[in-house]
């Protein structure tokens, strides 16, 4: 019986018809609820389902005929990352919590994944394109998850990360290009996780961490390039851990730590660049916190520590910048 339903469901997502496609899309789910034994083949299908080919929106006054077939297949679109939502949610009624998502290469508008529980399993946004729209990870909570978005690429879209929790596992935005946009983690927790933003190119984006509350782990941008746009980790607050922008290059960004307190682990910008831009740590508090800027360059820029705060003076700072600072580099009052 559960092979005959699969086969009428997957069948109906290939028809012309939306309001047939959409028949097949609520079929699946059901069928994904009754058969947990085949979920995971379930939740494949509509997966893939969202990879297949979903171009931009059509040109300024498209024929009929062409923005109704695109509103067709945004409906069926944002109705299948609804209900995946939907099944993520604490008040699901069939929790799909610990299978894996296929993401890879999908275009996305827009979705809600607000207040999903990420538990296990693997997310994966390798190569997606997030074309306009916002998609909302607002307090979803990621819990021992994978979630990868190496390669993904943003152009003028938002993800919003805002009081999401991260707990154990691994975020990935390794080589992600951000073209604008915005990528919001303000008021997120991350608690013995760890982050790559490893060699991500960053022009004109905003990456917001304001308020954030990192409990070791690493959070790792080796390599990565800021080209104007902003970075704001003001308020947040790093307990143990390791924050990394070895090999970094700042370009015309300002990045905002003002406020933001640090207890132990280690703030490492080893062989950054920083040409043009600021580096603001204004009021910000170091305690037993490692500040290295060995091998670091600056060419135009300013890093700034002005009214920070460090246990045991200068103690947190590198020795070769506290008794040698280069020029661009301002610190606090000996």
């Amino acid at each position: 019986m559960f092979n005959r339903r699969f086969a009428t469901a997957t069948r109906r997502l290939g028809h012309a018809e939306t309001a047939v496609r959409l028949a097949g899309v609520y079929a699946l789910a059901a069928l994904a609820d009754d058969w947990p034994d085949g979920r995971q083949t379930c939740i494949d299908e509509l997966c893939a389902y969202l990879r297949t080919p979903y171009g931009p929106p059509p040109e300024a006054d498209p024929p009929a005929a062409e923005q109704l077939a695109f509103g067709g297949r945004q409906e069926v679109h944002h109705a299948v990352i609804s209900i995946i939502t939907a099944h993520l949610r604490e008040n699901a009624r069939v929790s799909w919590r610990g299978h894996d998502f296929d993401f890879t290469g999908v275009r996305f508008d827009g979705g809600d994944f607000s207040r999903a529980e990420f538990s296990g399993g693997t997310v994966d946004f390798t190569g997606a394109v997030f074309s306009g729209g916002t998609v909302d990870f607002t307090g979803a909570v990621f819990s021992g998850a994978t979630v990868d978005f190496t390669g993904a690429e943003f152009s003028g879209a938002s993800l919003d990360f805002t009081g999401a929790t991260f707990s154990g596992g691994t975020l990935h935005f390794v080589a992600a290009e951000f073209s604008g946009g915005a990528v919001h983690f303000g008021g997120a927790t991350f608690s013995g996780a760890t982050h790559y933003f490893v060699t991500a190119v960053f022009s004109g984006a905003s990456l917001d961490f304001a308020g954030a509350t990192c409990s070791g782990g690493v959070l790792d941008f080796a390599g990565a390039e800021f080209s104007g746009g902003t970075v704001h980790f003001t308020g947040a607050e790093f307990s143990g851990g390791i924050i990394g922008f070895v090999g970094a290059e700042f370009s015309g960004a300002t990045a905002h730590f003002n406020d933001a307190a640090f207890s132990g682990g280690t703030l490492d910008f080893t062989d950054a660049t920083l040409s043009g831009g600021t580096l603001h740590f204004t009021d910000a508090e170091f305690s037993g916190t490692g500040v290295v800027f060995t091998g670091a360059t600056f060419s135009g820029g300013t890093v700034d520590f002005s009214d920070a705060t460090f246990s045991g003076r200068r103690g947190g700072l590198g020795k070769d910048i506290a008794t040698d600072p280069p020029a661009g580099l301002l610190l606090p009052p000996a």
